[in-house]
């Protein structure tokens, strides 16, 4: 098939697909839009954008303000270059597709391609066939030792709507730290968008205590938010900086733009997990991200303790008190993962959750924080708990439908 893909320039106006975790949408549009009132970068013309449940279109866009928008949004899920709408008939194939990308500079050498087909509102062909299009062209394409991207296929109606990630491996992998395989954390994008909503309510935290910390997340998405770390500063690579056009100098103005500042402000992070397990990899992690952080202009005095244990057995004033005494605190809680899918729905755990909070609230200090309810029943189980009428947020992980409550 003759694939008429012009060639990549990073100061032609494109066509860009952001994706960005469901219910996040009316966030990203109010942050979106003062991204473009107010740019970092200078530029000829207006981007024009369209949000969506779970994503956004950038029209009329060149690279470096693709990048941008890209930086000062850290929970967007994927960055795809748009390749645009073709004719799905009988002569479609995939053909010379790759052979295109390349000789255009969209995908740079040593790349190869992860297949990712969508239909919507078409009867007459599935997903699998349109794989199976797909494997009669490029059966060996996504080697799963090499560097892959994803190419997505839609078809819609009559024809195939395709782009390209820019980014290679998924953005959710924020570094080189492996998983803990045992857990199903909330996905890093996820987080960064409810530690976004409750900077809103507390901006200048002293501090941010996770309990129930489980893999982590909360805690290092809460660390790179307050320490202004962004996609620019992770420890790894994405194929958009192997392309020919790729604006180097403008990738590092933004890395200093929305990075961190000499004699930041110090924080304290604690953590606490009941499972020995669990929080033995907390403490490898936790070494792994303060050996990444020392790289950057971040005060000396930033503190990260791990407690182990039963979380309701703690003392808040205890607990409150070995950590300095912050004035100001954050407090994300997810509470454990496998205790629900063994008991379902537990409520008095939630129950408990909120009389502990009770008790924390009576301290010398502001704790506003959120927690995540798998259902209609632990969200209603929580605000009777609190006794208070308070901010839901639905979000979507793992195919359930979350509530999360900020307090």
């Amino acid at each position: 098939m003759d694939w008429k893909i012009p060639k990549f320039k990073s100061g032609k106006p494109l066509r860009w697909e952001f994706l960005v975790p469901p219910g996040s949408a009316k966030e990203t549009e109010v942050l979106l839009s003062q991204i473009i009132s107010d740019p970092f970068l200078p530029r000829n013309h207006t981007p024009e954008f369209k949000v969506f449940p779970e994503k956004f279109i950038l029209e009329k866009t060149n690279f470096r303000q693709a990048l941008e928008v890209l930086v000062r949004i850290p929970w967007i899920r994927d960055f795809r270059l748009n390749l645009g709408k073709f004719p799905l008939d009988e002569e479609f194939n995939f053909s010379g597709l790759i052979e295109s990308l390349r000789e255009n500079e969209i995908l740079p050498e040593g790349w190869g391609i992860n297949f990712h087909p969508q239909v919507r509102g078409r009867k007459e062909i599935s997903r699998e066939e349109l794989y199976s299009f797909w494997e009669e062209s490029y059966s060996s394409s996504g080697d799963p030792d090499s560097k892959n991207t994803e190419l997505n296929a839609l078809a819609l109606g009559e024809s195939i709507i395709l782009s390209l990630s820019l980014a290679g491996a998924p953005l959710f992998q924020r570094g080189n730290f492996k998983p803990l395989s045992k857990s199903a954390p909330v996905r890093e994008d996820t987080a960064a968008f409810l530690l976004h909503l409750l900077k809103k309510s507390m901006p200048d935290p002293d501090g941010v205590f996770v309990p129930f910390a489980g893999s982590g997340t909360f805690i290092w998405e809460s660390a790179s938010l307050l320490f202004k770390l962004g996609f620019p500063h992770l420890d790894r690579n994405y194929m958009f900086q192997e392309l020919k056009e790729f604006p180097a100098p403008s990738w590092d103005f933004l890395k200093r733009k929305i990075g961190p500042e000499e004699e930041n402000k110090k924080f304290t992070f604690w953590y606490n997990d009941s499972e020995p397990e669990i929080f033995s990899y907390l403490n490898e992690r936790s070494e792994e991200y303060q050996k990444f952080i020392k790289q950057f202009p971040l005060s000396s005095q930033n503190r990260f303790i791990g407690k182990g244990g039963d979380f309701f057995s703690l003392s808040p004033k205890e607990v409150w008190e070995s950590a300095g005494k912050p004035g100001k605190i954050w407090m994300p809680l997810n509470p454990p993962y496998g205790l629900r899918i063994q008991k379902g729905s537990d409520l008095g755990l939630y129950k408990r959750i909120a009389e502990t909070l009770k008790v924390w609230w009576e301290l010398p200090c502001e704790v506003s924080g959120f927690i995540l309810c798998p259902d209609e029943e632990t969200w209603s189980a929580f605000l009777k708990g609190i006794s208070s009428k308070l901010q839901t947020v639905h979000i979507t992980h793992g195919g359930l439908d979350l509530r999360v409550v900020y307090f």
